[in-house]
């Protein structure tokens, strides 16, 4: 049996100003902030962690 995924706390400083834009943009599109912030993870990882460079082997190692 697979064990589940335990969500874990991330935190983030922004400003003030960005942080009202963002809550009230996210209330707009009917959802909540975390909502919107770990669909854009999600994204990031999908397009950035397959294009990541592999670490070259180094001879005689």
């Amino acid at each position: 049996m697979a064990e589940e995924e335990k969500p874990v706390r991330v935190s983030i400083y922004v400003n003030e100003d960005v942080r009202a834009r963002f809550k009230s943009a996210c209330a707009l599109h009917k959802k909540s902030m975390n909502e919107v912030l770990v669909e854009f993870i999600e994204e990031y990882l999908a397009q950035n962690e397959q294009s990541q460079p592999q670490p070259k082997k180094s001879k005689g190692a």
